[in-house]
């Protein structure tokens, strides 16, 4: 269900102030997700709450990303989808990319993606706290590549289940792809965990190890 929005956002879609639609429900459990109390707020509904508030907005913002949770296994996502884009708005979705059916079904509907790769293939398990079969992963990484105007992958570095090697072995991996951007992302600290983020010389090394394979970007740095 869709349980949040911010009406205007310069994170979320990058160049463009955006809308940010939030739906509640993933199919990883990640301990370290931030939005984990999503959960707890009261649904809204997209067509009498959200739609003609964005229709009202879209001379100034028409460009609306749908996050989560995980967007794309929520029911309503189809329709959110395709009524937004026959309201002539462009499309922007943060995902896992675990439902490449999703993806693949409306890739030339979307016009941006942030895609997480949460670490190195073989530690899905782990991080997503359940059995991953990583060739859905793999089919979306490349269709975004293949396919999307605007896209970034993404990991955010939680020192239990991700570390150099791990960076290094997704950025090697997108770099074979020719993919145009990767993102290292500074975990924030979650209420009720004691890891400790890497700190700002580690992740630069990180970076800079990267970069070797595919451009590489650093965000949220703990100064």
């Amino acid at each position: 269900m869709l349980k949040s929005v911010i009406w205007s956002s310069m994170l979320d879609y990058p160049g463009h102030v955006c809308t940010t639609l939030f739906f509640d429900g993933c199919n990883f459990a990640c301990e370290y997700c931030q939005n984990k109390d999503i959960s707890k707020a009261q649904a809204i509904d997209f067509e009498t709450e959200i739609l003609p508030k964005l229709l009202e907005r879209k001379p100034m913002i028409k460009h609306i990303v749908l996050s989560g949770g995980e967007c794309t296994i929520d029911p309503q996502i189809q329709n959110v989808v395709d009524t937004l884009v026959k309201n002539g708005f462009a499309v922007g979705l943060h995902t896992n990319g675990y439902n490449h059916e999703f993806l693949a079904k409306n890739i030339h509907q979307i016009s941006y993606i942030g895609m997480d790769v949460k670490t190195s293939f073989e530690k899905y398990d782990e991080i997503a706290a359940r059995k991953v079969d990583t060739e859905p992963i793999k089919k979306s990484i490349e269709s975004i590549i293949k396919n999307i105007p605007q896209y970034e992958f993404r990991t955010t570095i939680y020192p239990k289940f991700v570390n150099e090697e791990d960076c290094v072995k997704i950025a090697k991996y997108l770099g074979e792809r020719n993919a145009k951007q990767y993102t290292l992302q500074q975990y924030k600290r979650v209420e009720g965990i004691a890891v400790i983020p890497f700190s700002r010389e580690k992740l630069e090394n990180i970076q800079k190890k990267c970069s070797k394979y595919v451009k590489t970007g650093l965000r949220g740095l703990i100064k």
